[in-house]
């Protein structure tokens, strides 16, 4: 009779490799996809009134006032 050659059970984690690599890729361009649509495609003008925090001083015409 012939002889039938069986081989022994891998149990191989190369399923698992391609699970955690397939999740790795989707979790990247959920991160790419979900940062890029927070980014205005166009950057915002200054306000033209207001272009600094610096308030001008104000002059008093009667001088200090004490209360």
């Amino acid at each position: 009779m012939a002889e039938i050659k069986v081989e022994a059970k891998r149990s191989g984690l190369g399923w698992l490799w391609a699970i955690i690599i397939l999740a790795v890729i989707a979790a990247g361009l959920w991160y790419f996809m979900h940062t890029s649509q927070a980014v205005p495609a166009t950057p915002a003008t200054a306000d033209s009134v207001r272009t600094s925090l610096l308030v001008p001083a104000v002059t008093v015409a009667e001088g200090p006032n004490n209360g």
